[in-house]
């Protein structure tokens, strides 16, 4: 699969039992698991303003 020119892959490894988590939750919120991760990285507190 292609990645846009402004984005780029990681490669995360995660324990087994937070990726079951994030993922039951991922499905609760009709999101992949990776686009869950992002929506909540983007959503943080700690995030700077303006990013």
């Amino acid at each position: 699969m292609a990645v846009g020119k402004d984005k780029t892959r990681i490669l995360l490894t995660l324990p087994m039992d937070l990726k079951d988590e994030l993922t039951k939750e991922a499905k609760r919120d009709n999101r992949s698991l990776n686009n869950y991760i992002l929506n909540l990285l983007l959503n943080s507190d700690r995030r700077p303003e303006g990013k």
